[in-house]
């Protein structure tokens, strides 16, 4: 059990999940919250990673690139409101996220804010890339289906 989950001690089971999933902390057993901001989204290549996933739309501050390779990055640093969807997913699609996003060689998984419609918010999973290409061009609008569809690339 980790620090964050000790504040929570206190309370009776069951208040204390509530609070630890009101946060962000924990899900049920199995399921994981991951915000998506490219080829995961709904109607994306790589959407079938997550074929039972729960999405709600969503967006989340930071800095996204389009790495010319395909498929966007993103960067906690920056003011950006990063257009996506949070997803929670069973274990299953989590490994399989995992492998798609070579974790952690290529990226690795942070945990960040997230924020849904009506001004709410979760702590999530997000895909960090370790190091951008030197190519690597900056999506000043935040919404890699966007971009996409400018460059003639979308579905």
């Amino acid at each position: 059990m980790n620090e964050r989950h000790m504040r929570f001690m206190h309370l009776p089971p069951t208040a204390r999940a509530r609070a630890a999933k009101a946060l962000g902390l924990s899900g049920p057993q199995g399921e994981h919250l991951v915000f998506v901001y490219g080829t995961l989204l709904k109607g994306e290549c790589n959407e079938r990673r997550a074929p039972r996933a729960r999405r709600q739309r969503a967006w989340a501050l930071g800095t996204i690139y389009d790495t010319g390779w395909g498929f966007p990055a993103f960067v906690r640093d920056g003011r950006t409101r990063i257009k996506g969807e949070l997803l929670t997913v069973d274990d299953e699609a989590f490994r399989s996220m995992d492998i798609l996003e070579g974790c952690p060689r290529l990226y690795r998984r942070e945990r960040i804010r997230v924020h849904l419609e009506g001004g709410s918010f979760r702590l999530a999973w997000v895909y960090i890339m370790n190091r951008l290409p030197e190519s690597a061009a900056l999506i000043e609008s935040g919404d890699w289906k966007a971009h996409r569809r400018a460059k003639g690339e979308g579905r």
